[in-house]
């Protein structure tokens, strides 16, 4: 099979006709970006092959446009089938339709589907889907890592070109033949998921239709009996509930308890405003005493920062000794680590030179290689910078934004200083004089006002008051300061070109996305770079450094005469080593100086921190505690306690005295009481009438049931379930026999299947052993690789990702190339595969594909374009259409 073109429309993101160009024998390559669509494409052609054209499965909903949900997908493919040009035309969803030419005949609809799972050996499955041998070479991605599952026409064929290859098996064929009849007659009374069916399915229904009806009888049965004994009970309650002397008597009950009643509801509201007298009492007590506990709780909280300040003081002046100890510590020990340096250079000199001699041709071949490493670098530079170039504008990152956090919080603890020195006046006006003061012209809201500026009172009738804050030394820092921490944040603001925090925060915002996109470039030029050297200019610079130096030291094997007069390699070496382990010993005595000067300065940072923040609590809370005390002092809090625990007392008597005065019974029973006889004469009246409608209903009914035979229609039935019983044993007899005689021949034909393996384990050998030099298979019979003996014998399972990949890669090219080799068609496409192969292994499955085009096609979509490029394939593009006419 080849395939020559493939044209979409309205699927997914392809809504204009696009077309897929370049397609012809052997290897092609599709090489896009992420996102470009190459999934869809594939996507595309299975649902043209393997999904009917009327499916509506959430498959092929998926393939709707991404922006008009209502039209319908099209996929339109030319292939050619030994050598006969095809087009097939499929329209999911809306209008659904499908037409297949071939040579010169032309199919539609549902005989085209039908003619298409005959030329491409398809099977037709639930849910609208087919399924075949091209399951298995057709590989989406993500699914290269794993073997291809061969069910049904996909196992058939494999079968056919196996059975071919070795011949007539006699015994295998025999017991697949005899399994396929005795499967054939366990149909006749089994569906395909082991569910009864035919005269055995019928048995179990009949049999199961007459145990209902004889139960339905039985229960109409029972019910008659009860009916009888119902009939009785409800007129021996009809005569209970028809006594006048017991509705007289109960009739006087409820009169009594209705005065009762009366009585009790006016000494309950007497109560029940006692004690609201004395929740409010003991909600004004409550009051003052938490007034009272909140005070002293401030106070001792306030004895406790001002401990905590001081500790924290000390605490900094430790710091801060300890710093400075660490700081002199770390110089020691750097002029140590210069001594050790200078040493090392001088042996790496020496190594150096007496290296020359054994280094001649090795480096001649790593000039070459770090050559082209340094191309590669280049060119991957330069995408970065592109992406750097729009990063370069956007100037308010990360530590812009901090420090203009930082002065925003900087000029809001000024403004709050400077509040806290303004002049406080407070009001208690009547609330007829309050709406007549006005505040500088404006009316007067509130009863507290702050003043930091001159101030105009007017109060009508009487005149005007001016009030001046004092112009005192703290008033005019704190306005300075605000002033200043003000103009601190424009300036930072004018430094990152924003005209206010939100525009800074929108700059930011912009700045992190660029970021990313700069993210994302490097991260296609990581897989260049080595792990010992992951900055990209490092590594170029590097790479750069390393072509001249080997041109140097190249150049360098003859100019040095001495090179003779060094000791021996091995010597030079031990020096080399001894003067590295003296330098990391060195640098390994500078890290504990060096981190304990960074631990200490950590620590002086906290503390500077909470102490603050501890600063700030103290005077908040001297400041609350301050101003409460001003407006009710102590002693008047004392006093307003005792006046409401007074209040409380007077209160509490007067609720005992009431609650001793309270009648015996209780209003609620008298009430339920009430209610209760009430509904008891309510009841008898409805019940009599009831009773007698029930005693007439149930007469007719016993007089018709009586006349339906019960008795003799239940012994039918039962002679009836009885008979279907016999049959249903008999079918169930029947199954177990074909089943066990089906795993007996199952067990026969897997022991001649084992046999016939060997052809498909020769047809991928000679793939896998490019790749693994004397490797060897096993095939499970299944047709899965289930482990490779290369100098040991692995299983499949156990083996590394990227060595699956390649082995299940592999194991489909086997299968095709097999197929092919006996006829058959075949055909691969790979999507994103061998993600997980090294550039060794990349180019031994290029010279795979290669030779394996020779026979088939095979199509490759990816999105690593420069790793692909050295296969030397045909390069296939997408490209918008016109608008073809529709089916």
């Amino acid at each position: 099979m080849i395939l020559h073109g493939l044209k979409v429309a309205n699927l997914r993101k392809f809504v204009t006709p696009t077309r897929l160009c370049g397609l012809g024998p052997g290897l092609n390559v599709l090489a896009a970006r992420n996102e470009f669509g190459k999934s869809t494409l594939l996507a595309a052609l299975r649902a043209a092959f393997m999904w009917r054209y009327s499916s509506t499965s959430r498959s092929v909903k998926e393939l709707r446009p991404f922006t008009d949900q209502s039209t319908g997908p099209s996929v339109h493919v030319d292939f050619s089938i030994n050598d006969i040009p095809c087009h097939l035309e499929k329209r999911f969803l809306s209008r659904a339709g499908m037409s297949l030419k071939v040579g010169e005949e032309t199919f539609a609809n549902a005989d085209a589907e039908e003619k298409l799972h005959e030329i491409m050996g398809l099977e037709a499955q639930g849910r609208g889907e087919a399924c075949g041998i091209w399951n298995a070479l057709w590989v989406t991605q993500g699914d290269s890592l794993r073997q291809p599952e061969l069910t049904g026409r996909a196992s058939d064929a494999l079968t056919a070109c196996l059975e071919g290859e070795l011949g007539n098996i006699t015994g295998g064929a025999e017991a697949t033949r005899l399994l396929a009849v005795v499967r054939d007659e366990r149909a006749v009374l089994l569906d395909g998921r082991g569910n009864p069916k035919g005269r055995y399915k019928t048995a179990i229904a009949e049999e199961d239709a007459a145990s209902a009806e004889i139960a339905r009888l039985v229960e109409r049965r029972r019910a008659l009996e009860d009916d009888i004994e119902t009939l009785a009970e409800k007129r021996r309650l009809l005569h209970h509930a028809d006594d006048a002397t017991r509705h007289e008597q109960e009739t006087a009950d409820l009169a009594q308890a209705r005065r009762d009643h009366d009585r009790l509801r006016q000494h309950a509201a007497r109560l029940k405003a006692a004690q609201a007298e004395v929740q409010l009492a003991q909600g004004r007590l409550a009051i003052a005493q938490d007034t009272i506990a909140r005070r002293a709780t401030m106070e001792t909280e306030r004895q406790r920062l001002r401990t905590r300040t001081d500790e924290l003081r000390a605490a900094m002046e430790s710091a801060q000794q300890r710093c400075d100890r660490a700081e002199q510590a770390t110089v020691a020990r750097q002029h140590e680590l210069q001594g050790a340096m200078a040493r090392l250079q001088a042996a790496q000199e020496m190594h150096r030179r007496a290296s020359l001699r054994e280094q001649a041709s090795t480096w001649r071949r790593e000039q070459a290689d770090a050559t082209t490493l340094v191309t590669r670098l280049e060119q991957a530079a330069a995408q970065v910078a592109q992406a750097e170039l729009h990063l370069a504008p956007l100037h308010v990152d990360d530590a812009m934004m901090n420090r203009l956090r930082q002065a925003e919080r900087a000029a809001d603890r000024a403004s709050a200083r400077y509040s806290e020195q303004a002049t406080r006046l407070e009001f208690s006006l009547r609330p007829d004089i309050a709406g007549q003061v006005s505040i500088n012209g404006a009316p007067l809201s509130g009863t507290r006002l702050e003043i930091t500026a001159s101030t105009l009172v007017h109060v009508p009738g009487i005149g005007d008051i001016r009030i001046t804050p004092p112009g005192d030394g703290d008033h005019e820092q704190a306005l300075q300061a605000r002033t200043q921490a003000r103009d601190a944040l424009s300036a930072l603001l004018t430094q990152a070109g924003c005209a206010d925090m939100t525009a800074a925060m929108d700059a930011h915002v912009a700045r992190q996305q660029a970021e990313r996109a700069v993210g994302e470039a490097r991260k296609m030029q990581a897989h260049l770079l080595s792990a010992d050297m992951p900055d990209p200019a490092a590594a170029l610079l590097a790479a750069r450094a390393r072509v001249m130096e080997l041109d140097r030291l190249l150049a360098s094997v003859a100019q040095d005469p001495d090179a003779a007069t060094l000791p021996p390699l091995a010597e030079v070496q031990d020096a080399l080593g001894t003067a590295e382990t003296q330098v990391e010993a060195a640098r390994a005595a500078l890290l504990s100086p060096d981190g304990e000067a960074r631990q200490a300065r950590d620590m002086l940072t906290r503390h500077h921190t909470e102490l603050e923040q501890a600063q700030q609590q103290l005077d908040r809370l001297t400041l609350e505690l301050t101003r409460e005390r001003m407006a009710q002092p102590d002693e008047a809090l004392a006093t307003r306690h005792q006046e409401a625990q007074a209040a409380r007392d007077a209160a509490e008597s007067a609720l005992r005295m009431c609650e001793a005065d309270c009648p015996d019974e209780d209003e609620a029973m008298v009430a339920a009481r009430i209610s209760r006889l009430e509904r008891t004469l309510e009841d008898r009246r409805t019940r009599v009438g009831e009773l007698r409608q029930d005693i007439a209903a149930l007469s007719g009914r016993i007089g018709i049931a009586e006349g339906d035979g019960l008795d003799e229609r239940i012994a039918e039935h039962e002679r009836l379930r009885d008979g279907h019983a016999r049959e249903r044993a008999e079918c169930a007899r029947q199954v177990e026999i074909l089943t066990l005689l089906a795993d007996t021949l199952a067990a026969t034909a897997r022991d001649a299947t084992e046999q016939y393996l060997a052809p498909l384990t020769r047809a991928m050998e000679p793939a896998l052993r490019g790749l693994f030099p004397r490797a060897q298979v096993t095939l499970g019979t299944d047709f899965s690789i289930t482990g490779i003996t290369r100098t040991v014998t692995e299983e499949f399972a156990d083996l590394s990702d990227g060595t699956r990949e390649q082995i299940a890669v592999l194991a489909r090219l086997g299968m095709a190339d097999l197929l092919h080799t006996r006829g058959q068609q075949a055909m691969v496409v790979l999507d994103d595969a061998l993600t997980f192969s090294d550039s060794g292994r990349m180019e031994q499955m290029f010279d795979i594909l290669t030779e394996m085009s020779r026979r088939l096609q095979i199509i490759i979509l990816t999105c690593r374009s420069e790793q692909f490029a050295g296969l030397g394939a045909r390069r296939l593009s997408v490209e918008a259409v016109e608008q073809a006419s529709s089916m």
